[in-house]
């Protein structure tokens, strides 16, 4: 077992993945002692930090593009450790038709699904990764796409994309650009980077 399996036991394992032979204690608040058989040269010290995600104001969401015969909206922008962007769909005929063939496939997997076999990719994941989303701020810091997350059963439109770093604490403003024009955002003073 070498440390890059330590992390996807810990963080990436799958449902139908059994975890590895080992213990995990716990030391101190955040802190752990993760000890695997499979490694018997080594023990991981991991510590989980709590970072504050704050919500910079949005009134009402804001169209961004469209992709996949749907508008996107841009529905939240927070700030954490990093700059989170989050989009999901207007509500219109082609978003509940996509949605309800969705649901529709994602019952039948459920139902009948064996090991291995991949869920139906929710419509957001296809259509939104197509728009692009960049962030800027008033001092000029290079913020860069560090992954994202979306969709589901409960949300099939939601994206999530990650910017890294966070603003720094000189930033003040926050700019989010997008096809159909960008949306600036005013920093609070809490906002301080988290590593």
């Amino acid at each position: 077992m070498n440390f890059e399996d330590v992390i996807h036991a810990l963080l990436f394992r799958r449902r139908n993945e059994s975890p590895p032979d080992g213990r995990i204690a716990r030391l101190d608040q955040g802190v752990y002692h993760v000890d695997y058989r499979d490694d018997p040269d080594h023990v991981y010290l991991v510590t989980v930090r709590q970072v504050p995600r704050i919500r910079l104001p949005l009134a009402a969401p804001v169209v961004v593009g469209e992709a996949g015969g749907v508008r996107a909206l841009l529905v939240r922008v927070g700030v954490a450790n990093h700059v989170e962007v989050t989009l999901d769909v207007e509500d219109s005929p082609a978003a509940r038709a996509a949605t309800e063939a969705y649901l529709a496939a994602e019952k039948v997997w459920a139902d009948s699904s064996g090991p291995g076999i991949e869920p139906p990719a929710p419509p957001g994941a296809d259509a939104f990764p197509r728009i692009p989303i960049s962030v800027t701020d008033d001092v000029g810091t290079e913020y860069r796409f560090a992954g994202g997350s979306g969709g589901g059963p409960a949300t099939p439109w939601r994206m999530h994309r990650d910017f890294r770093p966070p603003p720094p604490p000189d930033a003040r403003r926050l700019t989010v650009h997008f096809p159909a024009g960008e949306r600036e955002f005013p920093l609070p003073d809490r906002c301080q980077p988290a590593d």
